[in-house]
């Protein structure tokens, strides 16, 4: 084949990816777009009562991560022992960004898991770990993710929990206290940072 019929090809391949890239952009901006709506309509029929906790009078805290942070699970585990060593009943719940378990994660017990596969056309996530996240009433609930995504927000801003707490966004978002950052971090600053501060709150009459 003459090297001329090579490049006619080779760029008609690419302006094919192209244009699927630019189509798949396109489709995720409009379905995040519909999703970002229907949250807040149904936001609207959340009624919170939001109560000042801090780790002596909280009872229960529920804990939301992302799976592929590194080192999510040490950090998760050894806050978790922090709780634990106050006599607080704390449950995890980790996102993973793939469609099924991975096997390793199978075996930790005590998480409860959200994956891609739980996710509708406009992310919003349902399941049974969905359902039993919204099974709890936690005193607290910490979200450890950093860039505030849909499918996970769509937890946050629904959840009855009293006092919310996450990193600082400028986002629409349900937080009671925001953790500014001011330079990059890791997980395990992140909850230095919130037992720090969450020490220093005065709890609600």
């Amino acid at each position: 084949m003459p090297a001329c019929g090579l490049k006619l090809r080779y760029w008609d391949y690419a302006r094919r990816i192209q244009y699927k890239l630019y189509f798949c952009s396109i489709m995720t901006g409009i379905r995040e777009n519909i999703g970002r709506r229907i949250l807040r309509k149904k936001k609207k029929g959340i009624h919170r009562h939001i109560h000042t906790h801090n780790f002596e009078t909280a009872k229960s805290v529920v804990l939301l991560f992302n799976t592929g942070e590194a080192d999510s699970f040490s950090v998760i585990n050894n806050f978790r022992k922090f709780l634990k060593e106050k006599g607080i009943a704390c449950y995890a719940f980790g996102y993973v960004q793939q469609k099924e378990i991975p096997q390793e994660m199978l075996l930790r017990k005590s998480f409860s898991f959200i994956t891609r596969s739980n996710l509708n056309w406009y992310l919003k996530p349902s399941g049974e770990a969905v359902d039993s996240f919204f099974a709890k009433d936690p005193d607290i609930l910490v979200d450890f993710t950093w860039d505030v995504p849909l499918e996970l927000q769509f937890l946050v801003q629904l959840s009855s929990a009293r006092l919310k707490i996450g990193t600082y966004t400028e986002q629409d978002n349900d937080y009671d206290l925001m953790i500014n950052l001011a330079e990059p971090a890791d997980m395990d600053y992140l909850a230095e940072q919130i037992k720090h501060y969450v020490s220093m709150l005065q709890p609600s009459n």
